[in-house]
């Protein structure tokens, strides 16, 4: 009896733990298919959106497969001198930004660095425009950008699925802050938005 005991415990508990992961993953794509429709419906009919303002049909822009591996643990040092940098724009001009932190994570085995820049007179809003092995091909060759949920803590998370597109991969016209030198990563992110075709 003891012994049909132990075989069927280790069942149980493998059978859970597929099932909590699962359950897990549904959920993750379930919030990055909303995180993309809400992004696509404001395109599309928001007074925002720079598709609606120039009275122009947006189509969807592709994304590529959600994939886990893209959402990674960072650790956050941040800078504790006030340090200014200049930051080239898709126009030609320059913006200045405050140097907040520098985020350090792994994509695979390989180590990589994003530096986090402050836009100055806007609160809390953070530039983290990078770019990778995929940009210029299969994703738009000025860079995208992530949104990033910064605390007091050191650590964060970076999810690369929901890297999207700059304006001006859509509209020349816009001024978009390209990624500082430190934020081009030696390594493919094929995850987030691709290069917008039309």
């Amino acid at each position: 009896m003891k012994r049909i005991v132990w075989i069927v415990i280790p069942i149980v508990l493998v059978v859970f733990v597929l099932t909590r992961f699962t359950q897990s993953d549904d959920g993750y794509e379930a919030e990055l298919s909303t995180y993309w429709a809400d992004k696509h419906d404001f395109f599309k009919t928001s007074q925002g959106s720079p598709f609606v303002q120039k009275a122009v049909e947006y189509k969807e822009v592709e994304v590529f497969p959600f994939d886990p591996s893209f959402k990674v643990s960072a650790k956050l040092e941040r800078f504790t001198k006030r340090e200014m940098v200049t930051i080239g724009n898709s126009d030609g001009s320059s913006t200045n930004y405050l140097k907040f932190a520098t985020a350090t994570f792994k994509v695979g085995e390989k180590k990589q660095a994003l530096l986090i820049l402050k836009a100055l007179g806007f609160g809390n809003q953070y530039l983290t425009a990078f770019g990778d092995e995929t940009s210029g091909d299969s994703t738009y060759g000025g860079g995208r950008y992530l949104d990033l949920e910064i605390g007091k803590s050191d650590k964060i998370t970076i999810d690369f699925n929901k890297a999207y597109n700059p304006y001006c991969a859509y509209f020349a016209d816009f001024t978009c802050p390209l990624p500082p030198i430190e934020n081009l990563l030696t390594v493919s992110i094929e995850a987030g938005e691709k290069v917008y075709p039309y």
